[in-house]
């Protein structure tokens, strides 16, 4: 018989003080399992379309999932999933990322005692787009992290600051992009960049992916037009000890989309989800 798929809610403090929301999908068990820690990518949260039932999924196979919203991607405690503070998403940047997704690892060691749930000690991540990008950085640096799996990840995070309108950029001080799904006009300002300079040698992903000694999967679509494949390949190539799984169909977010009208999951998604179980299972 199956165990129920349970869940509790967490507000953990982030970057600045600002409250992170985060969730745990587990079935109780007292066999000891790695906890699996998800990375939203850029303009997504944590309940963005497929990923909240992707956590039961892993959940159901032995795997918790904690999934979380970044500190200042724009949501808020109130309101999920929806662009609500744009000053917040304007204000963010990588290195705030970074720090966060410390905080999540440093909040899975201090409540270790308080899970329904034996932990075996082991942090499994998971990063979508540019969120795995920091997942990449954070496990070049970080050694609680026990395994990695990327899905349609960035492989350098310069491609953000590269804009036709820098200069306007820099003038301005602030940049805006449009939202396509909620016709937002979304903010970036131009401390975007200047955090990036003054944090280079943590973010800079050329000099960083050589240092990942954790096992790592790259899983990525061959039809991605938004973080094209060859980014899966330079990953690949730099680390020497990485596999890849190439996803046949699949494009930026393998045929799933926000909001999720039924329960069903694409074929290209249901295969990323049964390489990186695979993945953790080894």
């Amino acid at each position: 018989m199956q165990s129920s798929i349970l869940n509790k809610e967490y507000k953990i403090k982030g970057s600045r003080n600002r409250i992170m929301t985060a969730d745990l999908s587990y079935t109780a068990s007292r066999e000891e399992v790695p906890i699996v820690i998800f990375a939203h990518g850029f303009q997504g949260f944590k309940d963005w379309g497929p990923w909240p039932l992707a956590a039961e999924i892993f959940a159901s196979k032995g795997f918790p999932f904690l999934k979380f919203n970044f500190s200042h991607n724009g949501t808020t405690p109130a309101h999920l999933t929806e662009f609500v503070d744009l000053d917040a998403f304007g204000q963010n940047n990588f290195m705030l990322e970074y720090d966060d997704l410390g905080f999540i690892i440093d909040f899975v060691h201090h409540k270790v005692n308080t899970f329904d749930f034996a932990w075996n000690q082991e942090i499994h991540l998971i990063g979508h787009s540019r969120g795995a990008g920091i997942c990449l950085l954070r496990a070049a640096q970080d050694e609680r992290i026990t395994k990695l799996a990327t899905w349609a990840g960035v492989s350098d995070l310069e491609r953000y600051l590269e804009l036709k309108e820098y200069q306007a950029w820099k003038k301005d001080g602030v940049h805006t992009i449009l939202n396509k799904r909620t016709n937002q006009e979304m903010p970036i300002y131009f401390q975007f960049v200047e955090a990036y300079a003054e944090n280079a040698i943590t973010l800079n992903m050329g000099t960083n992916l050589e240092k990942i000694e954790c096992p790592l999967l790259i899983v990525h679509g061959e039809d991605d037009t938004v973080v094209p494949i060859d980014n899966a390949h330079t990953i690949y190539n730099e680390v020497q000890h990485a596999l890849i799984a190439e996803i046949e169909n699949g494009d930026h977010t393998f045929g799933m989309k926000h909001p999720m009208t039924e329960r069903k999951i694409t074929k290209a998604f249901a295969e990323v989800i049964s390489e990186t179980l695979a993945f953790f299972s080894l």
